[in-house]
């Protein structure tokens, strides 16, 4: 283990170059600084990310790291597409999403993210791991790649967003946003791992 008590000496220019020791007794030592590295960042990930997916059944995924199935809109209450008239892009009018009263979406990913904004009423939002959170008229949510989330009305409130999944498209849909999680009691976890177990989306 001679090499791991070696000196390594930088010599540093005026131009900002570096030179090292034609050592190759260095490199295992390096690879092992870069491995340890790797392997840290790793553990910062949040635990529910570092999970595996299940393979089968109903929570079966195609990519990333979100054990969902593409599907229909899954929802508690009844989901409308509906545009929003006054934003309109290249001639045609934003797509979005009425959500009445009480009314949210299962919890779900897709592999380039979404971005939205409440245009009416007063939506509410959570990503997996955090705290619901309710949005005003002019405030947006952005859920990036693979982040598993839900979204929707108030429960004395309607909501109407205008909203964009980023390329590559698609939704996985997972399990039913609880009634814990819709009021901001929980932070998506308890369901998420009762999913993975039984497959069972309903709560």
């Amino acid at each position: 283990m001679a090499f791991l008590t070696k000196t390594v000496h930088l010599n540093y220019t005026l131009r900002g170059r570096v030179t090292m020791p034609n050592d190759r007794r260095v490199l295992p030592f390096l690879s092992l600084i870069l491995l340890l590295t790797l392997l840290f960042a790793y553990t910062r990930l949040p635990s529910y990310a570092r999970q595996p997916a299940q393979t089968g059944g109903a929570a079966a995924t195609t990519a990333g790291s979100c054990p969902g199935e593409r599907m229909d809109v899954q929802a508690t209450g009844v989901y409308q597409s509906r545009p929003w008239p006054a934003a309109v892009i290249n001639g045609e009018p934003w797509g979005g999403a009425y959500w009445g009263p009480g009314m949210r979406s299962y919890w779900h990913c897709h592999p380039g993210g979404q971005m939205m904004m409440v245009m009416s009423g007063e939506g509410r939002v959570q990503k997996r791991g955090e705290r619901m959170r309710s949005l005003a008229v002019g405030e947006s949510e952005y859920a990036a790649p693979w982040v598993e989330h839900w979204h929707g009305a108030a429960p004395d409130s309607l909501a109407h967003y205008v909203q964009v999944s980023l390329q590559p498209t698609g939704t996985l849909w997972m399990e039913e946003t609880s009634q814990a999680d819709y009021l901001g009691n929980d932070i998506g976890i308890v369901t998420r791992n009762e999913f993975l177990r039984t497959g069972v989306r309903e709560q």
